[in-house]
């Protein structure tokens, strides 16, 4: 289960680990993520730490040298044990990151961090209707990734809902940027089976329900979700879902997005996601922005949007 433990929190926040904590939330170009024991932070998609408690040592720092060429070497000496050194060293760390995503992008991914963002932390984070629990979650089911994961927690609207943490409903999101994504061999109509094959077992749908509330609970603890509420949130087993589609950048000249959408609109996979409870939707901007809103308008059924909404 992606949790980690309480003493880590406290560490986060108020020990040793408090200077990454306080840089992911002074850095919009950071995030960070809750793993199976240990912390992921990401800079522009990539994995920046990876940090891991160490019985007796305190925690290991891990950064990818795959990222590094010109100072490698500098960057191995470091001590995976010497937080503070980490810590002096990200500046650099981050500009080796630069270097390699010049010519190495993950723009899918970077894209991710911006909703993370916008929906969690930023000026708008109390308004919009979705939390983000996690990026890039394995499905057990088959191996696979989801690129996002988020608590569908309506702020207003239809009933003010935040006021009943058991109206928390969980939320899948398909991130693709730009059109080439769309037919690749993780394209929607894999990304929708992808989901059949996790939703229909029972005991790994309510992993993930409780893994969610977890998340939340965790991240709201580590101010990683301003203006969230006290109370945790309660996704009940049986709530409806969804499955988001967030296209970025799509050419509103090419063809591709709507015969892709319709292919998986007339599968049978289609029927099947319908009949374990979980609805498409294309999400759309309010205006300009990456804020999600459960509004019909910005989150639009993928029949009604087939039919031109």
């Amino acid at each position: 289960m992606r949790k980690i433990s309480q003493q880590f929190i406290d560490d986060l926040n108020n020990n040793e680990l408090k200077p990454f904590l306080d840089n992911v939330k002074v850095d919009d170009a950071l995030c960070l993520e809750i793993r199976k024991n240990y912390i992921n932070i990401y800079y522009r998609g990539g994995n920046l730490f990876k940090i891991t408690p160490s019985k007796g040592k305190g925690y290991k720092v891990f950064f990818d040298t795959g990222y590094s060429k010109e100072h490698r070497e500098q960057i191995e000496s470091i001590d995976p044990y010497d937080c503070e050194k980490w810590i002096a060293n990200a500046p650099l760390l981050k500009a080796e990151m630069d270097r390699y995503l010049s010519s190495h992008p993950k723009l899918e991914r970077e894209f991710q961090q911006l909703i993370e963002r916008e929906n969690n932390t930023s000026s708008i984070a109390a308004g919009t209707d979705y939390f983000i629990a996690d990026i890039e979650y394995a499905n057990r089911a088959n191996g696979s990734r989801f690129d996002m994961l988020a608590v569908k927690w309506r702020s207003c609207g239809k009933g003010i809902d935040r006021q009943d943490p058991k109206k928390a409903t969980l939320a899948f999101i398909e991130v693709k940027y730009g059109d080439k994504a769309l037919k690749n061999d993780a394209g929607l109509g894999k990304h929708v089976a992808d989901i059949i094959s996790f939703l229909d077992k029972p005991d790994v749908r309510r992993q993930i329900t409780e893994e969610v509330n977890s998340l939340y609970s965790q991240k709201r603890d580590l101010g990683l979700m301003t203006n969230a509420p006290k109370e945790p949130v309660q996704i009940q087993l049986e709530s409806a879902m969804e499955l988001i589609l967030l296209i970025g950048n799509h050419n509103p000249y090419s063809t591709v997005l709507d015969t892709e959408l319709m292919a998986v609109f007339k599968s049978k996979d289609y029927q099947s996601l319908l009949g374990l409870g979980c609805e498409i939707k294309i999400a759309r901007a309010s205006l300009l922005g990456y804020g999600l809103y459960d509004n019909e308008s910005c989150m639009i059924p993928l029949e009604k949007y087939l039919n031109g909404c």
